[in-house]
């Protein structure tokens, strides 16, 4: 569909996407810190930071393999130290819908829909060719630094590579993300109006001072 094949011996290029990547999962609150009788004992990172800085630290860290998609751009994946990758999720996982659409009719108006609400995600359709089985998304709050040499050797987890129309939408999507500015849309209303658009959102905002 929007992916093409990729030769192994091709250099990585933003849009690749790979599956086992490996994700640290940790707490700065409650880390398993190896003491030198090699007993893991919990501590913070706070507790950490004032031990004695010239003894190197060891951890017990969670680590489990996820789907990922290269967000460095090509000249810097050429010859960077480290490359960074987005994680890719099921896709109706990270919509937060428990229950799919039963038609093409409601797939379309819920994917229109949450490209325009959530630019944090990018949407993959699935397509068993690429052993992409299942819908997923691009979480663009979710990186990975990987070693250059480190994901070159693992070019054999490639399965995909966006081809050229995705690779597009893609880049504008991820510039889109990391460019964009907070803004509260509902300065402009008046008082009335600020009433009203709360109500329809279901949720607080602060009023402005022109809208108490």
């Amino acid at each position: 569909m929007i992916y093409e094949t990729v030769a192994p011996a091709e250099p990585i290029q933003q849009g690749d996407i790979f599956r086992n990547i490996p994700r640290v999962d940790f707490s700065l609150s409650s880390l398993a810190i190896i003491d030198k009788d090699d007993e893991p004992k919990e501590m913070t990172w706070r507790d950490v930071l004032s031990s004695d800085p010239s003894e190197p630290i060891s951890a017990v860290l969670a680590v489990k393999p996820v789907m990922a998609i290269v967000i460095t751009q090509n000249c810097d994946a050429a010859r960077g130290q480290t490359l960074s990758l987005c994680q890719v999720e099921d896709y109706l996982e990270a919509m937060n819908q428990s229950v799919p659409p039963k038609s093409a009719k409601a797939w379309q108006s819920l994917l229109m829909r949450m490209s325009r609400q959530n630019p944090r995600f990018f949407y993959l359709p699935a397509d068993a060719g690429f052993s992409l089985v299942s819908r997923s998304a691009v979480d663009f709050r979710v990186i990975l630094p990987v070693p250059r040499l480190d994901l070159d050797s693992m070019k054999d987890q490639r399965i995909a590579r966006l081809n050229p129309v995705a690779r597009e939408h893609f880049r504008e999507a991820l510039s889109n993300f990391f460019r964009r500015y907070a803004f509260n849309e509902w300065y402009p209303l008046t008082r009335e109006e600020f009433t009203a658009y709360t109500e329809q959102i279901g949720e607080h905002v602060p009023a402005f001072d022109w809208q108490k």
